[in-house]
C-alpha cells in the first residue's frame, strides 16, 4: 500500500502563509505597472509550491497508466546458446540454442483491476491537490499585493503630512517671533513632525517586506519604484448569506478529498478480492536445437497453461488488510466532514469582514469630508489670528490624518475579505 500524501489542510496552511524575507530584487518592470492577474500567474507558473504539486499530480498519473497496463496481455521473447563438455547430455539436456516466446494475461484478477480504478481515484485527486496548491498561492499573492498597496497608499498620506507639517512648523516659528504663539506650540509641532516621520519610517520597512515577499513568489523585481496596478471592486456586499456545500463545488481541496474517498471506497473493494480465486492463461511457442549422435537434432513445439488461485488461509493477512483500509476510508470521510465545517465557518466569517469593511468604508467616506473641513477651517482661525491654540489644529489635522489612513485599512480589509471568498469557492481570478 502506498504511503499517503501529506494531508490537504496542513499544504494549503503552509501555502496561505508563506512569509518570505529576501534580498531587494534588481531594477526593472518601474515604468511598467505589474497587475494582480500577472503576479498570480507568475506564481503558479515559477514558484516551486506550484511545481511540486505538478510533479506530484504527475507521479500518480503514471502510476495509474502502470497499473492499467500490467491488465494487459504481456509478451516476452527469449534466446539462449551455449556448450557443455565433458556432461552427460541427459543431465545438461546438451541443448546449444533455444528461442522462445510467451504470452501470459490475467483472465480475472479482480483484487489488481480495483486497484487499478483506486489509482484512477487517487490520480484525480492529486490533480485537485495541484489546483488547490494553485489556488492557496493565488489567495497568498492576493493579500500580499493588497498589503504592498494598501502601505503605498498610507505612505503617500504619511508623506503629504510630513510636507504639511514642515509648512506649519516654519509658520508657527515665524508667528512665534510676533508673540503670537509660545514656544510649546513650536515644540508640539515638531514633536508631531518627528512621529510622522519616524511612522514613516516603519511603513516604508513593510511596504519593502511585502514587495519582497512578492518578487520572490513571482519572479516578477519588483521594488518600491515599481507601480502595483489594482482593479477596483465596487465597496459592496453582494454574497448570499446562505451557505450550503453547493456553494464550494468548484473548492478544488474539497473536491481532492472527495475523490480520495472514492479511491478508498476502492481500495477497500481491492483488498476484499484478495480473497475471490484468479484466473491466468499462459502460453509459449519455441525452437530448440540440440546435439544428437552424429548430428543435431531441432525441435518446434508450443504449449499453454491455464493457471487457478484459490486464496484458502492466510493467517488473517487479508483480513487485517482489509480493516487497514477501512480505517484509511474512515479517516478520508472524517477529513471531508472537517474540511465542508471549516470552509463554512470561515466562509461566514469573510461574508461577516466583508460587510464590516463596507460599513467602515461609508462612515470614513463621510468623515473624510468632515475631518478636513474641519481642520481647513481649524487651520484658517490660526493662520488668522484666531483664539485657538497651535495645539487645537495639530489634533484637528491627526485626526484627518488618522481618518485617511483608517480609510485605507477599511478598503484593504474589504479586498481581504472579498478575495477570501474567491479563494473558499474556489476561484483563482475570480468570475
Amino acid at each position: 500500500m502506498k504511503t499517503r500524501r501529506p494531508g490537504l489542510l496542513v499544504m494549503i496552511f503552509m501555502v496561505t502563509n508563506i512569509i518570505l524575507f529576501v534580498t531587494a530584487p534588481g531594477p526593472g518592470y518601474a515604468d511598467t505597472p505589474v497587475t494582480l492577474k500577472l503576479c498570480i500567474e507568475k506564481a503558479i507558473r515559477n514558484y516551486p509550491v506550484s511545481g511540486y504539486a505538478r510533479a506530484n499530480a504527475g507521479l500518480f498519473s503514471s502510476e495509474y497508466k502502470q497499473s492499467r497496463a500490467l491488465l494487459l496481455p504481456s509478451v516476452s521473447l527469449s534466446a539462449s546458446y551455449g556448450r557443455a563438455y565433458g556432461y552427460d547430455p541427459a543431465i545438461t539436456n546438451g541443448g546449444i540454442a533455444s528461442l522462445q516466446a510467451i504470452a501470459q494475461v490475467d483472465l480475472f484478477s479482480p483484487s489488481r483491476w480495483l486497484s487499478a480504478k483506486q489509482l484512477k481515484m487517487s490520480f484525480e485527486s492529486a490533480r485537485f491537490e495541484q489546483k488547490a496548491m494553485e489556488s492557496g498561492l493565488a489567495y497568498t499573492v492576493k493579500n500580499i499585493f493588497i498589503d504592498a498597496v494598501t502601505y503605498g497608499e498610507e505612505i503617500k498620506i504619511l508623506q503629504e503630512n510630513i510636507n504639511s507639517l514642515g509648512d506649519y512648523l516654519s509658520l508657527t516659528k515665524r508667528l512665534l517671533s510676533t508673540g503670537l504663539v509660545t514656544e510649546n506650540d513650536v515644540l508640539r509641532t515638531q514633536i508631531e513632525l518627528d512621529n510622522t516621520k519616524a511612522r514613516l519610517k516603519s511603513f516604508d520597512i513593510k511596504l519593502l517586506s511585502q514587495l519582497n515577499t512578492l518578487s520572490s513568489l513571482t519572479g516578477i523585481p519588483i521594488t518600491p519604484q515599481t507601480v502595483l496596478a489594482l482593479e477596483p471592486v465596487p465597496f459592496t456586499v453582494s454574497a448570499s448569506s446562505d451557505i450550503d456545500e453547493q456553494i464550494f463545488s468548484d473548492n478544488p481541496a474539497l473536491q481532492a478529498v472527495r475523490y480520495e474517498e472514492r479511491s478508498q471506497k476502492y481500495n477497500v473493494s481491492a483488498q476484499r478480492a484478495k480473497h475471490l480465486p484468479t484466473l491466468s492463461v499462459e502460453a509459449d511457442a519455441g525452437w530448440l536445437a540440440e546435439p544428437q549422435p552424429m548430428a543435431y537434432g531441432q525441435y518446434r513445439g508450443y504449449s499453454y497453461l491455464a493457471m487457478l488461485n484459490l486464496p484458502i488461509f492466510e493467517w488473517g493477512a487479508v483480513s487485517y488488510g482489509v480493516d487497514a483500509a477501512r480505517m484509511r476510508l474512515e479517516k478520508v470521510q472524517y477529513n471531508e466532514q472537517l474540511l465542508v465545517n471549516q470552509l463554512k465557518l470561515s466562509y461566514r466569517n469573510a461574508l461577516k469582514n466583508l460587510a464590516s469593511a463596507v460599513e467602515r468604508i461609508n462612515l470614513y467616506q463621510k468623515d473624510i469630508k468632515l475631518s478636513k473641513q474641519n481642520f481647513e477651517y481649524s487651520e484658517a482661525r490660526y493662520t488668522g489670528g484666531g483664539r485657538i491654540s497651535s495645539y487645537e489644529v495639530l489634533l484637528d489635522r491627526q485626526l484627518m490624518t488618522t481618518t485617511q489612513m483608517d480609510m485605507a485599512t477599511a478598503q484593504a480589509d474589504f479586498y481581504k475579505a472579498f478575495y477570501e471568498l474567491q479563494f473558499l469557492r474556489g476561484e483563482i481570478y475570480g468570475r
